[in-house]
């Protein structure tokens, strides 16, 4: 018999427009759009989204002021991205024309990071762990 274990984490960010986004998240990091849950007659833009880009993934769930549920509203979210490469990263961030909430630094846990906000206000921590 097989020990139970878990697989993956999943991080839902809740936001205010799927397109804008989705399209954010393209530019900003080269998130690529895997899924989109849509209905053409009520929700054409999508309320879903699973997003992609290397061994990252994002999911994305409009916020549709149809639940009760606190963690739902755009803005509450954070994203933790571990990356090789951190300053390529924040060139091709810069490059793109993203603003930078927090310039990238070297952190006293040992990461050099930057952030970002994404449109609907979800905070964005870009870290490269420096320590090994």
């Amino acid at each position: 018999m097989s020990e139970a274990s878990l697989v993956k984490a999943q991080l839902v960010l809740p936001v205010a427009d799927m397109s804008v986004a989705r399209e954010w998240y393209a530019l900003a990091l080269g998130f690529e759009t895997m899924y989109l849950h849509h209905d053409p007659a009520e929700d054409p833009a999508g309320n879903y989204a699973i997003l992609r880009r290397d061994g990252a993934e994002v999911h994305l769930l409009l916020d549709e002021h149809q639940t009760s549920h606190p963690w739902t509203t755009p803005g509450t979210g954070y994203l933790f991205l571990i990356v090789k490469g951190v300053d390529a990263v924040y060139a091709q961030v810069q490059a793109n024309g993203v603003a930078v909430t927090t310039a990238i630094a070297r952190q006293d846990w040992g990461a050099r990071a930057f952030q970002l906000t994404d449109p609907s206000g979800n905070l964005i921590l870009v870290a490269e762990d420096l320590s090994g």
